[in-house]
């Protein structure tokens, strides 16, 4: 009889082993299907900001290029690029006067950050511009300075007599001039 109690709780020590087992991998099947549904939230939270962030974006950049100072900042930005000899961006960017009087005209109201920033930018693009320029100008001053000096070399070199005469004649004043320490 002890032993059949022995094998009926060996029995149930398996059997509540084996329970305990299955409750184990069902818990872990359930973390794991969560875990998947938090991720799936996660992503479509992440997705639902990305569209936000993009629509924020495309209203902040209508706002912009409807902003009065638009045409403005464009045109620095152009002269900017002149600088740098890019000038054929001002053909495929420039704007009609029409539309450019319409684009002012859409957004009249108050946009006090918006119209500190065109206005800081357009001040910025200004002096980036007159920077840009100095270098240019101080190298074009030398490389003028330096075509008219090689012109006047030029010049004086075609005035002067050929080689042999010119020494001919130099060695003959210094001749005379030892000659004659008076003269």
């Amino acid at each position: 009889m002890e032993s059949k109690k022995r094998n009926s709780s060996s029995n149930n020590n398996s059997q509540n082993y084996q329970q305990q087992q299955e409750q184990f991998e069902l818990e872990e099947v359930l973390e794991q299907e969560q875990e998947q549904d938090e991720a799936c939230y996660q992503d479509q939270e992440e997705e639902e900001e990305e569209e936000e962030d993009e629509e924020n974006n495309e209203i902040l950049k209508r706002r912009i290029s409807n902003h009065p100072l638009y045409g403005l900042l464009v045109e620095a930005h152009l002269e900017c690029l002149k600088v740098g000899d890019i000038s054929n961006l001002e053909r495929q960017l420039k704007m009609d006067p029409i539309q450019a009087m319409k684009q002012q005209n859409l957004n009249m109201f108050s946009q006090s950050e918006l119209d500190l920033f065109m206005e800081a930018y357009c001040l910025a693009l200004g002096k980036l511009k007159e920077a840009m320029e100095e270098p240019k100008q101080k190298s074009m001053a030398f490389i003028n300075n330096m075509h008219s000096q090689l012109k006047e070399l030029s010049t004086k070199a075609t005035a002067m007599p050929p080689p042999s005469e010119a020494s001919a004649a130099s060695s003959s004043s210094e001749s005379k001039f030892r000659r004659n320490p008076n003269i």
